[in-house]
């Protein structure tokens, strides 16, 4: 089937008064087709975030993510979150994206404005000797010396650089958004992984200290079966205990290495060079908060509008609602102006002279009137990928809420377990102490003791992990809140160690 060949109008004239009062007349009425872009509004309930966390309007949530780390007052975390931000592979990847639409904006910027070019040349050509009857070739041989510069402006009557470069420029912004997005995901995602890890070593020595607890045990009753005062009993359940307790190590060790190994894989550094870096063990890092409410996040609508990922969706809304007015602009002519002026002769010494002088002017227009049900359709297209990029902007917002609310609810809940865990701890180490005495003084038998033994590590493990979670869950509301706010000045806070 035979193509269909867009109907192509042009004509090139000296420029006169009436072409001039003609484009004038043009320029004037001259507008950007296409809606003009308003930022969606947001109807939020400043009731929903109602998890504890403050939403006063002098507290303004600062835009610098270093300064939430610095809140854990540990050099190491710190380190780590600075190294992963220059060499993690995904900020790298929104580096490199951010140049692409940096680049693209200029390109757009630059279609706007008058192109010009030099064009010059030497052309030998040989007449047939038809055209010259008994002409030696000689003759008819001649030389053409061109040197010429030459400029062209498409008048953008319509708007459809001007969108373009609305586009481009809010394409830069999504980029943009798009690279604190890849910040706040890595330093988090660095944070969560060392705030495990050090849990991990901290469960890891609270096991070792429970089994040398538990050897001095074994040591005692094997040495009372051995002076006639204690039974075989005793020592199978003390042995039983022990091995128990040891198996627990090996699966911390394995957990402790892998989230080293993530950690170096975040941070583009070898292997095993952070394993050994990272192999002693530390305390967990003390959190900068133990409520939300001393937390100066602002109100919803403050940190909503700073949150990369809503951000990027409203930048490329404002993108595809500029789109529409690139693809409505092709539905109207294109008007342009042309210009020559360059030096022609047929001896080089002679493109100096005056004679040799030429130029044009002209003003061109191109027109596919006749192609409206194609172009139509790529409006109708157009419309409805910003139709989409609505929804995609609202979804991200409900997302945004959703998660803001379970971070502040699970940071909340996650605190209120440690702080009864911490107190559950305590009584069960005040449980071994008395079972000791108890079995000292022949009161009670060592499965009292076991038993008080065997809850009190239960206990202790499990007040580590609820303050892991607690650190993690506070990483959780930073990383929903988009990233950074000013911490507290007072000292740092903590969670109670296990003892």
């Amino acid at each position: 089937m035979r193509e269909r060949q867009h109907q192509k109008h042009s004509f090139t004239a000296n420029t006169g008064r009436g072409a001039l009062v003609a484009l004038s007349a043009l320029a004037l009425a001259a507008c950007a087709v296409g809606p003009n872009y308003e930022r969606p509004a947001s109807a939020l309930d400043t009731g929903f975030i109602n998890a504890g966390a403050s939403a006063t309007d002098a507290q303004v949530a600062s835009p610098d993510i270093a300064s939430f780390w610095r809140g854990f007052n540990d050099a190491a975390l710190t380190a780590l979150i600075e190294r992963a931000l220059f060499a993690n592979g995904d900020v790298r990847i929104a580096q490199a994206r951010l140049q692409e639409a940096r680049a693209s904006l200029v390109e757009a910027g630059a279609n706007a404005l008058p192109g010009a070019g030099i064009d010059s040349g030497i052309t030998r050509s040989v007449r047939p000797s038809t055209q010259q009857p008994g002409a030696t070739r000689s003759e008819r041989t001649g030389t053409v010396y061109d040197a010429s510069f030459i400029a062209n402006w498409e008048l953008d009557f319509f708007g459809r650089y001007r969108r373009a470069s609305e586009s481009a420029a809010a394409l830069v912004g999504a980029s943009e958004a798009g690279l604190g997005a890849a910040h706040t995901a890595v330093a988090a995602e660095v944070a969560r992984n060392y705030l495990e890890l050090r849990g991990l070593q901290q469960r890891a020595q609270v096991t070792e200290a429970a089994l040398v607890n538990q050897r001095e045990a074994l040591r005692i009753v094997q040495a009372r079966l051995d002076a006639g005062r204690g039974t075989q009993l005793d020592v199978a359940r003390a042995t039983t205990l022990v091995a128990s307790t040891e198996a627990a190590l090996p699966a911390l060790q394995t957990a402790i290495e892998r989230a080293a190994l993530r950690l170096a894989t975040l941070t583009a550094e070898a292997p095993r060079a952070l394993l050994a870096e990272l192999a002693s063990p530390a305390p967990l890092p003390g959190l900068p908060v133990t409520d939300l409410a001393s937390l100066p996040i602002g109100t919803p609508t403050q940190w909503l509008q700073r949150r990369p990922d809503v951000l990027a969706a409203e930048r490329q809304l404002a993108a595809a609602t500029a789109n529409i007015g690139v693809a409505k602009a092709d539905l109207f002519p294109r008007i342009s102006l042309s210009g020559l002026l360059g030096l022609n002769a047929a001896v080089l010494g002679d493109l100096g002279k005056g004679e040799s002088t030429l130029y044009s002017l002209g003003v061109g227009l191109t027109w596919t009137p006749f192609d409206s049900g194609r172009l139509r359709a790529r409006v109708d297209a157009s419309e409805a990928r910003a139709q989409q990029s609505l929804a995609r902007y609202e979804q991200t917002v409900a997302i945004a809420l959703e998660e803001t609310e379970g971070a502040f609810s699970g940071f909340n809940r996650s605190a209120q377990r440690a702080e009864r865990l911490d107190a559950a701890a305590r009584s069960a180490e005040e449980a071994v102490r008395l079972a000791r005495l108890r079995f000292e003084a022949g009161v009670t038998d060592f499965l009292i003791v076991l038993d008080a033994e065997r809850e009190a590590l239960v206990n202790r493990d499990q007040l580590v992990q609820a303050q892991i979670g607690t650190a993690t869950a506070l990483v959780v509301v930073y990383r929903a809140l988009g990233g950074g706010w000013a911490a507290p000045t007072q000292a740092s806070a903590t969670l109670s160690s296990a003892r």
